[in-house]
Order: structure tokens, then sequence, then C-alpha cells
């Protein structure tokens, strides 16, 4: 065999393995890599998704609690600004009140004009403070409250069991259910002597949520 011969050969040998298939992967084997890398990708992502739906959520529920705390205590400061410009302005009003008390007080004469002119004004005056909350405390034969009353005087009685409000010189006030002025009593108070020892009636000389017998020493 000569040179050109074995040439031919060689290059007939060169074109088969050439044109010969070359080994590739089962489809199947490939898909079902696919498919798995697919879904775990897919898993992934939506557990990034859970989890920053939660965070949301849980943003969004805080600055509701925030929200709402914010917009109660606004409520109160503007319930309390309310009441303390009403407070200032009814506590200026209630030397006018006093002075038309006393103005009344005097008995009657050739001014009955004047008296009724007086009632009026009187009248309207508290029908004005009546709707800003005011209310008048006017505890002539009650008990004595040392939370509402100001003793500036006592008298001894025996026909009393527990302290009580003989008389009352100056009214007292309360606005929106806040104390705006205490009344000035003078209170009577049980007579002690040897009848009235270890008798005391249960609850006698102080009412409920007093702090005692305001005369102990």
């Amino acid at each position: 065999m000569n040179e050109h011969e074995e040439k031919g050969i060689q290059e007939l040998q060169d074109e088969g393995e050439a044109s010969s298939p070359a080994e590739e992967s089962p489809p199947e084997e490939a898909g079902e890599a696919a498919g798995e890398s697919v879904d775990q990708a897919l898993q992934e992502e939506l557990a990034r998704l859970q989890d920053e739906l939660n965070r949301f959520r849980e943003l969004y529920l805080r600055k509701l609690a925030d929200f709402e705390n914010f917009r109660k205590r606004k409520e109160k400061e503007v319930e309390d600004f309310r009441a303390a410009a009403h407070a200032d302005l009814v506590r200026d009003v209630l030397p006018v009140l006093d002075n038309l008390e006393r103005a009344l007080a005097v008995p009657e004469g050739d001014g009955s004009g004047i008296r009724a002119g007086v009632e009026l004004v009187l009248r309207q005056l508290k029908d004005v403070l009546t709707r800003y909350g005011l209310v008048e405390l006017n505890p002539l034969a009650e008990a004595f409250d040392p939370r509402y009353h100001e003793a500036i005087a006592r008298q001894e009685r025996e026909d009393l069991q527990r302290d009580q409000v003989l008389e009352v010189l100056q009214k007292g006030y309360t606005l929106r259910g806040k104390l705006l002025r205490p009344a000035l009593v003078v209170v009577g108070v049980p007579k002690k002597g040897e009848s009235s020892e270890g008798s005391e009636e249960p609850g006698s000389g102080e009412t409920d949520g007093s702090r005692g017998d305001p005369w102990a020493p």
C-alpha cells in the first residue's frame, strides 16, 4: 500500500468519526432536573414574599395602635384645654353671682322693681353658666363633706348624730365634675357626753370618701 492509499483511508476514518452522533443525556433526566430547580426557586420566592407580608402586617398594626393612642391623647388634651378655658371664665364671673345674691338678701322695700330686675339677671346668668357645666353647691342641712365643704366654724349640738352643715356662708361650685370652689360653711357636730360614749352610730361624723372627723386634733 502506497502513501497515497493510506492517506485516503485515514480521511475516510476521520469523516466517519465526525459523522457519528455525540453522546447526549437522556431528555427525561434533564427535564426532571430543570423542574426541581424551578420548584425550589418558587418556594424560596414564596417564603420571601410571606416574610415580607408578615413584616408589613406587623408594621401596619403598630402604626394603627400608635395613631389610636395619638388620637385619644389629642382628644383628652382638647377637652382639658376647654375645661381650663371655661374655668377661668367662670371663676371671674363668680363674684358677680355673689354680689347679686347679696343684693337679693336685702329685705324688700320700695325698690321691689329693682329686686325683680336683679332676680331676672341672676337667673339668666345662672342659666348661662349651667350650660358651661357649672353646678352649685348649697349643702345646707347636708352631711359635712371635706371634699366639697370648707368649715370656718363649728357648733356642738345635742340633737345631731353626725357632722352637719348648719349654715352656708358662701356657696361652692363644681365645673364639669371638678371642684371649682368649696362651699364655706358652719358645721354642727354632735355634742360629746356620757350618753353618746360607746353608742355612736356607724358612719356618723363622716361621709363616704371623706377624710374622717375634720375637727380631730
